[in-house]
This record gives C-alpha cells, structure tokens and sequence, in this order.
C-alpha cells in the first residue's frame, strides 16, 4: 500500500487563513434552517440559542444565569438596542512568556473565535452586538507586582488589535475596552483596595481549601518578583506573604469593588468568559483551547494539514519545545508579536497532565 503523503500548509495558506479570521470571522449569513426558526421563534429565543449554543460553549450554564441571559436578550430587543456583552480578562500578558507585556496571536486568535461566536446573532438581529472587554489594569499592578508600562504597554497594543479586527466588522457589531480606570481614579482604586483587604484578609482561611488552592497557585505563577518593586531578594518566608497578599487581593478586586462589580453584572447584560463561572458563559479562548489568551501565547496547530488556532500556557510551551515547527511571517499586522507565527507540525494533546507530548503528526 502506497502510504499517505500529508503536505504541510505552505507559507501563502498560513497568510491566508490568518487574513480570513482578521477579515471575516464576524461576517456570515444564516442558513436557511436559521432563517426559519428566526421567523417561527422570534429574536429573543433566536439570539438566546445563539448565546447558548454548544457549538461555542464548553461548560453548562446554571439555570439562574440562564435566566440572566434571558432578561438581558429581552430588554435589548424590547428597546431594539444592540445586545450588550461584557469579557472579563486580565490587562496584561503575563510575564513569563517572551511576547510579554504586549498581545500576541493569542489575542488575535481570541478576538476572532469570538466574532465567530457573536456573528449569526448580529446577523439576525439588526441592533447587533457590542462587545466590551474589561481589563483588570490596577489590580494586577498591585497584587502581581506589575509596572504600570507594562499594563499600559499591553492595553496600547490590545486597541490596535482592536481596531484592526474593527475595520471590517459589520455596522451593527462594536468592540470596546472599559477598565478599572473608567470607574475609579488611581488613587481612589488603592485605597478601597487596601481598605477592602483588610476586611477580608483576616477570614482567607474560612474560604474552601479548593478555592484558596487555586488562587495561591495563581498568585504564585503571576507575580513578576523583578517588576515595578525588586522581590528577588525576599526571603521565601516573605515570598510566601506576597503571594497570600496577591491570593486575598484577587478576591477583593474581583467581588467587592462596588463600581466594577455592578458593571459587569448589570441586568442589562451578559459575561462571557474563556472559562467556567458561576454567572458567565465559558467558551474557551479558541475552538480547541480553554487557555486564558493573556497569560497564554498564540501558534498554529497544524493536523494533518489542517490548521488550528490554539492558545498555549506557558508549562504546555515548555511541554512542545522539541515539537517539529515552522516559522511564517505573514506580514499582516505591524505588531511586534505578529510579525510571525509558529505552525506547530503536530496534533498537540495535553490529556495527561505531564510527560512528553503525546500527540503524533
């Protein structure tokens, strides 16, 4: 038997499947089956599919966020206004990653999987869509030990992405940043922050070991301890106190800042988020990834000739670093981590949770 000869995406079909996502992942048309279930159901039950539908979303959703997300869709369409969604997301790039601090194609690969998900609702319904993403800006400069530039630095570049992606979405889809900025100034933002800490601070241990489990280990992979204060030389028993102070900050500036909190809960509104939460709809960074994009980075998986767009954390990068690769310049944006793109020649799997890759070509 002949063995299968697989080619490898050639240069001009890697450029060509990045400008598609830039250009047209927000744009298509409803299939005929569409058409009709919009005109037998109506907007409201249409839209609410759209939002809920398993082709995007990777985790269930409770019955009370079902609820929110229904009251939201009814209120947008009762005053034929666009449908307003809100993405969390940390305003940074993590600082382990050699694109760090400004976006990559993990960004990109994001923004388009995501107008991807939102394009048969603007579709469908003529008021469309606006996206905002919220950036935790402040917060991680305190609790991460980030530089205020650094934040700054990936904010810049994450409008430019923004504004590339904009230039050709429909008329009736919108892409915004909102930050803590806008709620609080930076003085104001602190001292509540300090203020909030203290109070909850004290009760940490009261919270499940699960939960504390995951916002220690979070703490401890995030600090940048070369960052806008020099922590190197800590001791480890003072490391260990920065990284349970960033653990209770994260609680603070995530549930009880006031300003913030009612925003991205408002009744008017509908979270989508990379992944699974109580009052979100989790759909991952892309179609295959489940990968936060700002503490991720962006490469092309190549399966057979087909190509993925996937998001990588930083332990999956050590975990691929003697996979076969190619290195693409598709000259398509003029950011500093877009210059090019890895095109990993190999089906990544990362079922277990260490040992060598166990995907094959």
């Amino acid at each position: 038997m002949t063995p299968i000869t697989v080619q490898r995406p050639t240069p001009e079909r890697v450029s060509q499947h990045l400008r598609e996502r830039l250009e047209k992942s927000a744009i298509r048309s409803l299939t005929p089956h569409e058409e009709s279930l919009l005109k037998s159901e109506g907007p409201q039950a249409f839209v609410l599919k759209q939002l809920l539908s398993k082709n995007f979303r990777k985790w269930s959703v409770n019955p009370d966020t079902q609820k929110n997300i229904a009251r939201a869709v009814d209120i947008a369409v009762r005053d034929q206004k666009p449908l307003r969604l809100v993405h969390p997301m940390g305003g940074y790039k993590i600082w382990r990653l050699p694109s760090a601090p400004e976006v990559d194609w993990a960004e990109f690969f994001s923004m388009a999987h995501m107008l991807h998900y939102l394009s048969g609702i603007a579709a469908a319904y003529a008021p469309g869509v606006h996206l905002q993403y919220f950036m935790y800006t402040l917060l991680p400069q305190r609790h991460d030990n980030l530089p205020a530039d650094d934040v700054q630095r990936y904010v810049d570049s994450f409008q430019v992405l923004l504004d590339a992606f904009g230039k050709h979405l429909p008329p009736n889809v919108k892409l915004s940043i909102v930050r803590e900025d806008d709620f609080y100034s930076r003085e104001e933002y602190f001292s509540l922050l300090d203020e909030r800490y203290e109070m909850i601070a004290p009760g940490f241990n009261d919270f499940p070991e699960s939960q504390r489990k995951i916002l220690l280990t979070c703490s401890r992979q995030n600090i940048k301890w070369m960052g806008a204060e020099d922590w190197t030389r800590l001791a480890e028993a003072e490391k260990d106190e920065k990284v349970l102070r960033g653990a209770v900050y994260e609680m603070v500036g995530n549930f009880t800042m006031d300003r913030t909190a009612e925003f991205l809960v408002g009744e008017d509104k509908i979270m989508v988020f990379v992944s699974r939460g109580p009052s979100n709809i989790g759909i991952g960074s892309t179609k295959s990834s489940r990968a936060k994009f700002w503490i991720g980075t962006g490469v092309l998986e190549d399966r057979g000739g087909e190509l993925y767009d996937t998001v990588l954390t930083p332990g999956q990068v050590e975990r691929i670093a003697e996979a076969p690769r190619s290195l693409i310049e598709p000259g398509l944006l003029p950011l500093r981590n877009l210059g090019s793109v890895q095109v990993i020649h190999q089906h990544l799997d990362f079922s277990q949770p260490s040992g060598p890759l166990l995907g094959t070509g």
